[in-house]
């Protein structure tokens, strides 16, 4: 069965070193040109502030007032140095998170422009061919009146020259319609890539839980992600290290109760224990039970008890010469009483002896 008091000490001193590491690699990023300096004295803080609360809470009374209110301000804003720490470590955290984000976003914005671009390319492109087909059938017409015209296709010559300016004409549309063609070609291209670029940006985005989390909120309530991260923020450090700081406390006052506990059942126990002039009579076995009781009823558990009783073995110890010098002096007390006829029995022969000295003494 699970000790609620080991677990209320341990539980605390997690939450206080994960607190503590927090905070310290926090202060490091905020000082970061003498980030070891400051992670040595954050972690000489962190220390200090977990034995000031613990000694204030034992020695409340002991202390003045004066120490009181120091030990108390210090706490309160070492407290408050491991939340600023932590919270430097979380915006840290989060801020690499956001300009990603933003970069990623600031790349599709870009794509999507140079999409609207290059789609406004190939509706110019499109206008170019159309007016390059446009002029090609022009010169297409003329090529059919110059041979329609009987003037000169009287003349050979003239219509030669007519025909190869024409087909020229011609050529050259053809290649500027070819080359626009190819230009077009490539917008869509160059659209198509883009397409793929953005879906992949889309993707990587979506595998940042953090800042999707963040977007869904904001969105939920109507307000920027860097309002909710930081509120998220302030929510986290409010419980961290004081949560800890408070755990510490009640550790020491369930410690604190079970040493309360075991003194009074010492005490408890010596006075009403029987005299008796033979302690060898007393039956161990109810010792035991009564430990068994005690350990229950008051959650005491069995190693606190044994250090407690370990002063009063050392006391039997001790009387245990005192009770043999007793045995000898009641043997001594027998021998006396032994020795009382043997004395009598002197007296009356003594006094036979003086009588018949008398009798014969005359």
């Amino acid at each position: 069965m699970i000790n609620l008091n080991k677990l209320v000490l341990l539980t605390s001193m997690l939450i206080a070193i994960i607190a503590a590491s927090f905070s310290v690699y926090g202060i490091g990023l905020l000082f970061s040109g003498a980030a070891i300096a400051a992670m040595v004295m954050a972690s000489a803080l962190e220390l200090g502030k977990l034995v000031t609360t613990s000694w204030l809470f034992r020695n409340w009374k002991l202390a003045n007032g004066l120490m009181k209110l120091y030990m108390l301000f210090a706490v309160i804003v070492l407290m408050g140095i491991t939340s600023l720490g932590i919270f430097g470590y979380l915006t840290s955290a989060y801020q690499k998170s956001a300009l990603e984000n933003e970069l990623r976003l600031t790349k599709i914005a870009t794509f999507e422009q140079q999409k609207v671009d290059e789609n406004t390319n190939i509706q110019n492109f499109q206008l170019e061919i159309d007016k390059l087909y446009t002029l090609r059938s022009e010169q297409e017409n003329r090529m059919t009146e110059t041979l329609n015209n009987p003037l000169i296709t009287r003349n050979p010559i003239q219509l030669q020259t007519i025909q190869g300016q024409i087909n020229s004409q011609i050529e050259d549309i053809n290649n500027q319609v070819k080359s626009t063609n190819e230009k077009m070609d490539s917008s869509k291209n160059q659209i198509s890539k883009l397409d793929e670029d953005i879906i992949q940006l889309k993707i990587e985005g979506s595998e940042q839980k953090d800042i999707t989390t963040f977007k869904f909120v904001a969105d939920e309530f109507g307000t920027g992600m860097n309002n909710v991260a930081k509120w998220f923020i302030f929510v986290i450090i409010a419980v961290f290290d004081p949560l800890a700081v408070v755990l510490l406390i009640a550790a020491n006052m369930s410690l604190g109760n079970i040493v309360d506990n075991v003194k009074q059942v010492k005490k408890n126990k010596i006075i009403k224990k029987p005299i008796v002039e033979n302690e060898e009579e007393i039956d161990d076995s109810s010792d035991d039970i009564e430990k068994e009781i005690i350990s229950e009823e008051n959650n005491v558990p069995k190693e606190i008890i044994k250090e407690v009783e370990k002063p009063v073995e050392i006391i039997k110890e001790i009387e245990k010469p005192v009770e043999v010098i007793k045995e000898v002096e009641k043997k001594v007390e027998v021998i006396k009483e032994v020795e009382k006829p043997v004395e009598v029995v002197k007296e009356v022969i003594k006094t036979k002896e003086v009588g018949k000295q008398s009798m014969f003494s005359f």
